[in-house]
């Protein structure tokens, strides 16, 4: 398959090119058309993970009656990653709300974030606390490394999800709210902590035990629950909001604290404002 042509001149001289001069411009040439290859196979699989990974995302969040919730999700351009939300429906009224994050990016970390989230609808029906759905996860985890680790079923070492990328692993955050008392019970896997916007104004971000990553295997996750003032906001989110490489997680933080401080603002308008606050790189490319 030809890729292309280079062509080398010389101006004054017009003695024909010397062997080694020609072998230059073939490793040259041999080296261009590597970096060409490279970049078309990582644009056709950029492409096909952004594909997968919206396929699997909600495409409209489900009726409910329980709270009002609004959501932006804007992958990055570097590498498609396995962040992922949901809204789930359940017995009572109540509502689960979830974030989680896989570790890593392209097709792997997409494929895994479709598992994972049909996983916490699976175990939604189930109507287990948010400790139990997480160290349910943990095993699923500990499960899809053991299956695409070198002794499983692969058997070449590979994995099944294209060979490098090593153990998986993965940060979510489970909640469940109670209309009726008013009542958050939450529980996190690595994930960051929620933040609640108070209806008078002030912004905190809760006290949740932060638990192990989902994959460790066997450690324990802890419920915490919380009372939500009418008017309160709960905000989810994952780590691409609030760390950056040229700023420190605090930092990250105080800017989302500092773009949540306006408690009469509606979940619709909130949410693109955080975007532009704590990621003003990202602000052309947000949906209105």
């Amino acid at each position: 398959m030809l890729l292309g042509v280079v062509n080398f001149w010389r101006m004054k001289q017009r003695e024909p090119f010397e062997q080694e001069e020609v072998s230059l411009a073939e490793e040259l040439a041999s080296h261009a058309a590597v970096c060409i290859d490279n970049a078309r196979r990582y644009t056709r699989e950029h492409t096909m993970a952004v594909t997968l990974q919206h396929s699997l995302l909600p495409r409209a969040l489900p009726s409910q009656s329980a709270l009002d919730v609004a959501f932006r999700y804007l992958p990055a351009e570097s590498g498609v990653g396995g962040d992922w939300f949901d809204v789930i429906p359940l017995p009572g009224a109540r509502v689960a709300l979830v974030v989680g994050d896989v570790v890593g990016h392209g097709l792997h970390a997409a494929a895994t974030m479709g598992r994972l989230r049909t996983a916490v609808h699976n175990f939604s029906t189930l109507d287990l606390p948010p400790d139990e759905i997480l160290s349910h996860l943990d095993d699923l985890i500990a499960r899809i490394d053991q299956d695409e680790g070198p002794g499983g079923p692969n058997g070449d070492g590979s994995g099944g999800g294209g060979g490098s990328e090593g153990i998986t692993g993965a940060t979510c955050l489970y909640a469940i709210y109670d209309p009726v008392t008013r009542r958050c019970t939450m529980a996190r896997a690595g994930h960051p902590p929620p933040a609640l916007v108070r209806p008078d104004g002030p912004v905190e971000f809760l006290d949740l035990p932060a638990g192990p990553p989902l994959g460790l295997g066997g450690l324990p996750f802890e419920t915490v629950e919380a009372e939500l003032a009418e008017g309160s906001h709960l905000v989810l989110y994952t780590d691409g909001l609030i760390e950056d490489r040229r700023r420190e997680i605090d930092t990250g933080l105080e800017m989302l604290r500092g773009a949540l401080a306006h408690p009469g603002r509606t979940p619709s308008r909130s949410a693109p404002t955080c975007w532009t606050r704590c990621c003003p790189a990202t602000r052309a490319m947000t949906s209105p």
